[in-house]
C-alpha cells in the first residue's frame, strides 16, 4: 500500500459516502489532501501496511476509518469525539482527523497493522431465513446453521430479530416474498466461523464491532445494541449461537468433520460479504472444499452466499444459491441488492430451487 494507492483508495471511499455518510466524506476529503501534501502520517500508515495485502479497495481506508473510531469511542481521540455523533460530539470534522493522525502514537499504528475489518449489519440475517423458509420449512426438516466468516455472529440469530425489507421484482414493482421467509423453520445448532471471532460479551471485541460501524450511522449502531443484547442471552440458551476460530478456506474441513448428515436433518451454509477477502485460489480451493462438505447429505444441504460478483468488485451485491448436483455445484442467483438489505429486487426463477430439496 503505496502512497499513490493510498489515496486511489481514499478518492474512491470518498464517492462511495458522498450521499451515504457526510461525516465520513468530509474526513475522506481532509485525508486525501493530506496525502496529496505529503503528511509526515504517511511514513506510520506505510510502516504499518508494509507487509499486508487488500483484497479489495476498500478494505484500506475502512480499516483507518475503524481504528480511528476504535479510539474516539475509547476516549483516547477528544478531537475526533468531539465531531462523532456515536460520541457525542456534532458539528463539521474540519482538520480532526488529520491532527489526530498526525499525533497518533505507536499503538494506534500496530492496531491498524494487524486488526481486521469485522461488520455485523444486523439486517443479514434475512439472507439465510428467506432461502431456508421454502426449503427447508415447508418440508418440516430441522436443519445446521452454519456462517463462514461470521465475526461476532449476529446474522445467526436473524430469525430472532425483527427484521423488515421491501421485496419488488427485477424492475423495481412490488413482488411477493418468499414463502414465510421470516419463519425459517426448527435450527438444531448455530454456528459462527471465523479466523478472528469477535465475542459480543467481552468489552474490547463489542467496541471493535462498533468501530467498524460508520460513527454517523446512528441508526446502524441502535440496531447493533439491540442485537448484541439478544445474542448474549441466546448464547446462554442450548440452542444458542457459537463461534468457532476457523478461516474461511479451511471451513469445509471443519463441516465434514463437526456437521454429519443425519437422517431427518437439513444442513444450511450462508457467508456475507467475506468471500471478498479472498483471492481467486482461495475462493477456488473453498468451492472444491464445500463440493466435498455438501456431499453426504444427498441434497438436503444449500450453500447461500451474499456477495458482490467476483468479476465485479464492487456494486451490488447479490444472493446466489448453491446445490449440489452429482460432483458439481449447481448456482442460481436469486435476488439482487444493496449492502444493508432493505430492498430485495427477486431475479426471475428465484422460485425453482425449492422444488429439489429434500
Amino acid at each position: 500500500m503505496n502512497r499513490t494507492r493510498l489515496l486511489d483508495a481514499l478518492l474512491r471511499q470518498r464517492l462511495y459516502c458522498e450521499t451515504r455518510s457526510p461525516l465520513y466524506f468530509a474526513i475522506l476529503t481532509a485525508l486525501a489532501a493530506d496525502v496529496r501534501e505529503g503528511a509526515a502520517w504517511l511514513d506510520s500508515i506505510e510502516a504499518a501496511w508494509r507487509e499486508r495485502t487488500f483484497a479489495v479497495e476498500w478494505e484500506a481506508p475502512h480499516l483507518l476509518l475503524a481504528c480511528m473510531h476504535a479510539c474516539a469511542l475509547r476516549g483516547e481521540a477528544p478531537e475526533l469525539a468531539a465531531v462523532y455523533p456515536s460520541c457525542g460530539g456534532a458539528g463539521p470534522p474540519g482538520a480532526a482527523a488529520a491532527a489526530f493522525l498526525r499525533r497518533a502514537g505507536p499503538a494506534f499504528w500496530e492496531s491498524l497493522r494487524v486488526n481486521l475489518m469485522q461488520t455485523n449489519e444486523v439486517d443479514r440475517g434475512l439472507i439465510w431465513m428467506m432461502v431456508a423458509a421454502p426449503a427447508f420449512r415447508r418440508k418440516d426438516l430441522p436443519f445446521h446453521l452454519v456462517e463462514l466468516g461470521a465475526s461476532a455472529g449476529l446474522s445467526l440469530i436473524g430469525d430472532h430479530l425483527s427484521l423488515r425489507c421491501r421485496f419488488t421484482t427485477a424492475l423495481g414493482k412490488p413482488a411477493k416474498p418468499p414463502p414465510r421467509w421470516s419463519k425459517p423453520g426448527r435450527v438444531l445448532t448455530r454456528t459462527g466461523l471465523d479466523v478472528k471471532p469477535r465475542r459480543l460479551s467481552d468489552p474490547a471485541d463489542y467496541l471493535w464491532i462498533k468501530a467498524c460501524v460508520w460513527a454517523d450511522d446512528l441508526a446502524r449502531l441502535a440496531r447493533l445494541e439491540r442485537a448484541a443484547k439478544l445474542f448474549i442471552r441466546l448464547e446462554e440458551t442450548r440452542s444458542g449461537p457459537s463461534l468457532v476460530r476457523c478461516g474461511l478456506p479451511d471451513a469445509p474441513e471443519w463441516l465434514r468433520a463437526r456437521r454429519r448428515p443425519r437422517a431427518g436433518e437439513g444442513l444450511m451454509v450462508f457467508n456475507c460479504s467475506s468471500t471478498a477477502f479472498l483471492g481467486d485460489a482461495e475462493y477456488a480451493r473453498l468451492r472444491r472444499g464445500m463440493i466435498r462438505a455438501l456431499a453426504p447429505w444427498n441434497g438436503r444441504a444449500l450453500w447461500a452466499e451474499f456477495e458482490v460478483p467476483r468479476a465485479a468488485g464492487s456494486g451490488t451485491h447479490e444472493l446466489s444459491v448453491h446445490r449440489l448436483e452429482g460432483s458439481r455445484l449447481h448456482t442460481r442467483v436469486l435476488a439482487a441488492m444493496a449492502a444493508d438489505p432493505k430492498e430485495v429486487r427477486l431475479l426471475d426463477g428465484w422460485e425453482r430451487p425449492w422444488s429439489a430439496i429434500a
